[in-house]
């Protein structure tokens, strides 16, 4: 496994994942990805904006997106806080895909952990994907030199 340390937060994933880290103003986004469809994704947001509101357009990007859209209210604990949790599965050309949401704020950041893949192909992904959110430590606070 890999490790991925900064902006106050650690996670480890699949050393034969690709990382990519993109930054709009104070906002950051990391995905790790694989070969197939199956990604993990995290967005940190410093001006910490209302779970509830980052949540509702998370989800706003998929119903604009995906026709046949299914979405489903869950529970999850994600870096030791409880997370707005739901899980979403739609069809994109032709394949079912889910994707998993989870947003809750520190007293850092509010954050998004999202990630998907094809159901076929989230039969070998998933475990991986729930592993690298298992592993996420948000505790090192956000740090805007980094």
């Amino acid at each position: 496994m890999s490790q991925f340390e900064a902006h106050g937060v650690r996670f480890q994933f699949p050393e034969n994942w690709e990382l990519t880290e993109q930054a709009e103003g104070r906002d950051v986004f990391i995905t790790v990805s694989n070969h197939g469809s199956s990604f993990w994704s995290l967005s940190l947001f410093p001006d910490r904006p209302a779970a509830t509101d980052v949540l509702e357009s998370a989800l706003e990007a998929y119903r604009e997106e995906y026709e046949e859209l299914d979405e489903y209210s869950t529970q999850a604990t994600v870096c030791g806080h409880e997370a707005l949790a739901r899980e979403v599965e739609f069809v994109c050309l032709e394949l079912i895909n889910s994707a998993f949401l989870r947003v809750f704020t520190t007293e850092d950041f509010t954050v998004l952990v999202l990630y998907q893949g094809t159901d076929r192909e989230l039969v070998e992904t998933r475990d991986l994907l729930e592993a690298i959110s298992s592993s996420l430590n948000c505790d090192s606070g956000f740090n805007d030199e980094e």
